[in-house]
């Protein structure tokens, strides 16, 4: 719902948003694969799928709906602007935690993977 609050903030057509929902779906199905899997290499095969494809969701989020929100006014602009910083920011902590934590490298515990 996220995703689709902010594509309609920022003015995005119903293709794009629905886009970006799908790619969001199929990051959190490759992630939960990963995750559930009990061979090594396919976990971190879906987990490198699932960054990827987290990425590529970033970057729609930024290039695409950045487009469809730079005809809005300065409101909706700077509205769209810090929730998709917030986004981003967020987002990408995702992959490192899950990376470094007791689900991947466990070079953390799980206090630590918590924390981050």
């Amino acid at each position: 719902l996220l995703l689709l609050d902010i594509g309609l903030l920022a003015g995005a057509s119903q293709r794009d948003i629905g886009a970006l929902v799908g790619i969001d779906a199929f990051v959190i199905v490759t992630g939960l694969v990963a995750t559930l899997t009990k061979v090594v290499v396919a976990r971190y095969a879906f987990w490198t799928i699932s960054t990827i494809s987290m990425v590529l969701l970033l970057y729609y989020l930024v290039a695409v709906f950045g487009e469809a929100v730079s005809d809005a006014d300065e409101d909706t602009r700077s509205t769209f602007n810090a929730l998709r910083n917030i986004i981003l920011v967020t987002w990408a902590i995702y992959p490192v935690a899950w990376l470094v934590g007791t689900e991947g490298l466990a070079l953390t515990g799980l206090y630590g993977e918590t924390l981050l």
